[in-house]
């Protein structure tokens, strides 16, 4: 039996509850302007595109931000989505159930999808966009094979997580039900890692997350990822001080404040260690490397070369 699609749209400040929705139905929304909200239960999975602008989300008391071109998909518990600035978005949501049908890949563990965060090709953002435009679905009335579009998007997310597949098969279980919860597990603490990096949350908090003693977790995250959960925020700690540092004209000391420093002299100092140049001279070197104005305007002439040159700084 086909599942039918029902399709929202959310203007401007207006709101949207799945919770009061049918549960035997596939939900598409297209959000527009500022101001919009919408809700999706524990139990459901859904899948975020930001096509403009960016999106606040949050599960629990963890926010984080979806920008341009981003992809969400999320299946652990509730999601909470709402856009503060002007901001353009789509979400298919359906209760879990639904996305298991129709069930294509035979691998216990490929069956399983896994929620992440990642930048959105346009192959797979052609098929949301198409589960989200009513006009696909006018002429049989709301069923026209979305019961086929959502198992296509399933196959899709499947295929782009296969990279995820390596750590699956390091996560400790004598079944892949259990190694696939352990990475769940291990990727919801890397999850509050990425949302909190200015906070520097506590081992015990992490820990807590994950439903493990802080040595568990500790021993079992470098078994999969190859460092533990302290190394991994410091490393991205660090990867934000250089953007800012290098990609920014802020004053150190404001960046300094804004990355939780105590003092401008303290952060230049873990700057250093941490890179093998002061401030100063990475922003050299990178001024070095930028083009003169008379420069910029031959570089359509020279595209390519400039593309390598500016991936290089990057």
């Amino acid at each position: 039996m086909q599942a039918r699609i029902q399709h929202h749209a959310i203007q401007g400040s207006q709101g949207l509850d799945l919770s009061a929705q049918r549960v035997d139905i596939i939900h598409a929304i297209t959000a527009r302007g500022r101001g919009g909200r919408l809700f999706v239960p524990a139990g459901w999975i859904s899948i975020t595109l930001v096509l403009d602008g960016s999106l606040e989300l949050a599960h629990g008391t963890t926010p984080w931000t979806l920008s341009s071109r981003q992809l969400q998909l999320w299946t652990d518990g509730n999601l909470r989505h709402s856009s503060q600035q002007t901001c353009w978005w789509l979400c298919v949501a359906a209760p879990a159930a639904l996305w298991q049908r129709p069930l294509r890949s035979m691998a216990s563990f490929i069956n399983n999808l896994i929620p992440r965060e990642l930048r959105c090709d346009p192959e797979l953002a052609r098929v949301i966009v198409q589960l989200c435009r009513p006009r696909w679905f006018k002429d049989a009335g709301g069923s026209c094979h979305a019961s086929d579009m959502l198992g296509g998007l399933r196959e899709a997310l499947i295929e782009r997580q296969r990279p995820l597949y390596g750590q699956l098969e390091r996560c400790s279980g004598r079944t892949a039900l259990r190694r696939h919860q352990t990475l769940l597990r291990l990727l919801r603490v890397q999850h509050m890692i990425r949302c909190n990096v200015d906070n520097r949350l506590g081992m015990v908090n992490l820990a807590a997350a994950a439903n493990y003693s802080p040595t568990h977790l500790i021993r079992v995250y470098r078994e999969v990822f190859g460092e533990t959960p302290s190394e991994y925020a410091s490393r991205l700690r660090n990867q934000r001080a250089w953007d800012f540092v290098h990609d920014t004209r802020l004053p150190i000391c404001e960046i300094a404040e804004r990355l939780g420093f105590e003092s401008e002299s303290a952060f230049c100092r873990a700057f250093k260690h941490s890179f093998g140049c002061t401030t100063t001279v990475a922003r050299r070197r990178l001024a070095m490397q930028r083009p003169e104005p008379n420069e910029r305007m031959a570089a359509p002439l020279r595209g390519t070369a400039m593309a390598e040159r500016g991936a290089a700084v990057c």
